[in-house]
């Protein structure tokens, strides 16, 4: 008898995890047992803007896809716009911009913590240092002199402080008691990389760059970053440049400019090689001569990649979003360093980002 009613309790709870799903995530959504996140693969789902459908799907080290797995576990929408990620102990945090919060969540569960909404306005990116998370938010996009960094404190989960900065603060990294924040310009064209003491949670200064720093990184005591420049729809059209850092100076050592007014966009490294995207292809550029390649490294068009939205390099392979139409489900690209394609999967309604739980 007790197996019997095993058999028809197993039967059941499969029957209420599939009546809970939206008729949308019913044929990818797969809602995995508390724990099973430890290893893998979360995938960001900005969701369209103003619909609050923002998820996040998870690659399994088995190569299975799960979608939906925030509402799945919480059964609670994630909110409008997830704009990014960032892990610290076992928590995630996921800011979700239009909905103005951040979503706390157990790491390896995704059972939901808590939620973050004062002092976030218009919030950006995140990252850590000690028990701080730092977190750029726009404010309101129309006043230029309301942007800032919040200071929140992750024992509390309440922002403690906030750190006026110039306008647009976007992307940003943490090293050696300093925070870097790349300043693409909100509505307007951003062209510096504010550098803030965390000590004294002040501006110390202020790194001019390229028109739009799209993507920053840290390697080896340089800073690194790839600036978009200003789109064919400005007034002033400016290409893109990638630029080198030195950490210990705070002035740029080096400055490389796209020919023929070209947008470049992403950036990441592996083995001392940077990686980023043109013309939606991949390109490469070795730190230890600093110079612009002549051709691609490979085309991600060739493999059915329509809108690269987001871009990640993680033992050896390279992770790629594509945004699709920006309505319809998008997908994920896995190719290896020379281009050959691993695997290809759909997602939700535009990937833009991935963070490996390992």
């Amino acid at each position: 008898m007790k197996l019997l009613n095993n058999f028809f309790n197993t039967l059941l709870l499969i029957f209420v995890l599939s009546v809970s799903c939206t008729s949308d995530d019913r044929e990818q959504a797969i809602v995995l047992p508390e724990g099973d996140y430890n290893q893998g693969l979360f995938i960001l789902n900005e969701g369209g803007y103003g619909y609050s459908n923002a998820s996040v799907s998870f690659l399994d080290t088995d190569g299975q896809v799960y979608n939906s797995i925030f509402s799945g576990v919480n059964n609670m929408n994630l909110g409008d716009t997830a704009q990014s990620m960032g892990f610290y102990g076992d928590n995630a945090y996921i800011v979700v911009n239009n909905s103005s919060t951040i979503e706390i969540v157990n790491r390896y569960t995704f059972q939901y913590i808590a939620t973050v909404s004062d002092d976030i306005v218009n919030p950006r990116y995140i990252v850590f240092d000690g028990n701080k998370g730092y977190i750029t938010n726009w404010g309101d996009p129309n006043n230029v002199n309301d942007d800032y960094v919040a200071v929140l404190n992750l024992d509390t989960n309440l922002v403690e402080y906030k750190i006026p900065v110039a306008e647009g603060p976007e992307k940003l990294v943490s090293n050696n008691g300093k925070i870097y924040v790349a300043h693409t310009g909100g509505y307007g064209y951003g062209n510096t990389i504010s550098v803030i003491d965390i000590v004294s949670e002040k501006v110390i200064s202020s790194i001019g760059v390229g028109d739009v720093p799209d993507d920053l990184l840290i390697d080896s005591d340089k800073l690194y970053v790839i600036c978009s420049g200003k789109p064919d729809y400005a007034l002033n059209e400016t290409s893109g440049q990638l630029i080198k850092i030195g950490l210990s100076s705070g002035a740029v050592e080096s400055e490389l400019t796209f020919p023929q007014i070209k947008h470049p966009r992403f950036l990441d490294i592996d083995g001392g090689v940077l990686y980023y995207i043109l013309e939606n292809s991949i390109y490469t550029v070795n730190t230890s001569n600093f110079q612009l390649p002549q051709t691609d490294l490979f085309s991600l068009a060739v493999s059915g990649v329509k809108t690269p939205y987001g871009f990640k390099i993680h033992e050896n392979k390279i992770y790629i979003a594509d945004a699709k139409d920006y309505v319809s489900n998008g997908e994920v690209f896995i190719y290896n360093l020379t281009g050959e394609i691993q695997k290809k999967f759909t997602v939700q309604i535009i990937p833009n980002s991935f963070y490996f739980n390992n």
